[in-house]
């Protein structure tokens, strides 16, 4: 069957599933369940959703956390995130308070020019398209005047057009060079219809317009945040190597271009996780940030330190176009909300969260790999993804946080853990307890046959007995356990782990001993006896050791340690637990 399809946009949403689920998957109904249970109840918000981009099926959910604490310029934030990665809101939330108390964020914005271009080809001569160019530059501001009359009225607009000449680098290839003013709002329309405009207005037949677009780097959107106290104000219990190593991380990034990719990176989950949550383009701001980092020839880091005269600056110079109005940041109900919640900054003022947002991320990367390792914080972030991975209940999630609290939470670690709290509680034989041995096993009969082994009821009993006499002294096995196998054997006897079935020691023979006594009760009561004389010699001579056949020489804690193990396993061997 072809699954090339004609006409799919034209299509209901509830038809587009029914396609995809028959042609892909085999019509099975949980893919339209999973699909369809991501839905907004409310269905003019689902709608708004929906015409946001083309062919809509569903929603995907990111998280929407929130960082407190930011102290920027003096003026207190709460800075909303849309981040899947564990540990970024907690690291920027941290980040933020450690900086409150030590002068918060300073931060400035350096410009706010955007760029869009004409490219086009032109052969002829280079001298005539300049005065061809002179001659026209006021037709072109004039081609956008009713296109750029509300933004001037705002104190945007058109600030500069410029006739580039590129064709050093590819043959007969110019560009008009045009730079923006947008104020508020990201201006990506509002751009490239100015363009579209200008670039109609300077063609004629010599003139070859290839495309007329915006550019999303943009070095002259430029803004700074900075961090900076006294050395000693840093904490931990050597601030000034602290501030040494963080300098030398920061400074490694900036000659190391396989290690500034990572750093910057680092910076971005900041970044990006609150451009996405004001519904501005993060993959603009990717590009443009990845492209300034790379201005010199090289790909270096976006922040910088430096310890000097006893002061520690952390800073960062990045371009970041945003808007505060127009776009989704005005349809989105949750970018909106994000919005309200900075404060309705402007545009100004959202290119300084932003930064201070993504020099925080940054400083508690550097924290960690300098210090802890960045395994240790992010492991333990990710924890929670583990637990709900594997359908952790929330009593095994709070036993498990508390277990790793300082310990490194591994994926591996983790899932071990996990899977002993889920191992069938093991109930333990009281050995010692004779009134609880005694009912126990008053209601085994002799005969009675065993869930594993050859054994009947009362050759258990019996077999119990005679390895208790072992360690009385009263049963001389004549085995030798070497040293070095006794090391190896003992620890399992700290252990939670039981005797596995099919465990025989290897003094016992392949077939049952043949009964002692004529009764159950008979061979119960020897039972007990010999656990009551087994207390007594151990209390009369409490540094006595006695070989065991398997574990070797062992002391009484380790004797008991055994005997609890044993009783248990030969219990379960007939139900009796």
């Amino acid at each position: 069957m072809s699954k090339t399809i004609s006409g799919f946009s034209k299509l209901t949403k509830e038809e587009k599933i029914d396609w995809l689920a028959k042609t892909y998957f085999n019509n099975q109904p949980e893919i339209i369940q999973t699909i369809t249970q991501y839905w907004n109840v409310d269905d003019k918000l689902q709608q708004l959703h929906d015409d946001f981009i083309e062919n809509t099926i569903s929603n995907f959910y990111m998280p929407y956390g929130i960082a407190p604490n930011f102290i920027i310029n003096g003026r207190s934030y709460v800075i909303p995130m849309v981040v899947e990665e564990s540990s970024v809101v907690a690291a920027a939330s941290l980040v933020a308070k450690f900086w409150s108390t030590r002068g918060g964020f300073k931060t400035e914005v350096v410009s706010t020019t955007k760029i869009g271009q004409v490219h086009f080809i032109h052969s002829g001569d280079k001298n005539e398209l300049k005065n061809y160019f002179n001659q026209q530059k006021t037709e072109l501001y004039a081609a956008t005047a009713s296109i750029t009359k509300n933004m001037e009225k705002r104190g945007g607009g058109i600030l500069d057009i410029q006739l580039v000449d590129k064709t050093d680098k590819l043959a007969n290839y110019y560009q008009l060079h045009v730079t923006f003013e947008t104020k508020d709002s990201m201006g990506a329309n509002f751009i490239n219809s100015c363009l579209e405009a200008i670039a109609r207005a300077f063609r004629k037949d010599d003139i070859e317009i290839v495309m007329s677009i915006l550019s999303n780097y943009v070095p002259e959107c430029l803004v700074k945040a900075e961090v900076s106290c006294k050395v000693e104000e840093l904490d931990g219990e050597n601030p000034e190597k602290f501030a040494q190593k963080f300098e030398q991380a920061v400074k490694i990034a900036e000659i190391e271009p396989y290690r500034a990719v990572t750093h910057n990176k680092g910076i971005m989950n900041g970044i990006d996780a609150v451009v996405l949550a004001t519904g501005n383009d993060f993959r603009a701001i990717e590009a443009g940030a990845h492209a300034y980092a790379s201005k010199d020839g090289q790909y270096k880091s976006l922040t910088h330190c430096e310890v000097k005269n006893g002061v520690f600056r952390f800073w960062i110079e990045i371009p970041l176009a945003l808007g505060t109005v127009g776009g989704l940041t005005a349809l989105h109900p949750m970018a909106k909300l994000s919005l309200d919640m900075m404060q309705k900054p402007s545009a100004r003022i959202l290119m300084q969260i932003i930064a201070a947002a993504g020099l925080a991320q940054n400083f508690a990367a550097l924290r960690a790999l300098t210090t802890k390792g960045i395994q240790h914080g992010h492991m333990k972030m990710h924890l929670m993804n583990i637990l709900n991975q594997h359908k952790a209940t929330n009593e095994e999630k709070e036993v498990v946080a508390a277990y790793f609290e300082d310990r490194t939470a591994s994926h591996s670690a983790v899932v071990e853990k996990l899977n002993e709290l889920r191992k069938p509680k093991i109930k333990w034989i009281d050995f010692l307890n004779e009134d609880k041995v005694r009912d126990t096993l008053t209601s085994l009969k002799t005969d009675k046959k065993p869930l594993f082994g050859r054994m009947n009821g009362q050759q258990m009993v019996e077999h119990l007995s005679l390895v208790t006499q072992i360690a009385n002294g009263n049963w001389k096995v004549d085995m030798y356990v070497s040293d070095e196998k006794s090391a190896r054997r003992k620890p399992f006897l700290h252990t939670d782990n039981e005797l596995q079935v099919g465990f025989k020691a290897p003094f016992l023979s392949e077939d049952p001993t043949p009964l002692n006594f004529n009764s159950m009760e008979e061979a119960i009561n020897d039972l007990l006896n010999q656990v009551q004389f087994f207390e007594k010699v151990f209390t009369e001579t409490p540094n006595r050791t006695v070989v065991h056949p398997f574990f070797g020489e062992l002391d009484y804690e380790y004797w008991k340690k055994f005997q609890v193990k044993h009783f248990t396993h030969h219990f379960k061997q007939f139900g009796l637990v």
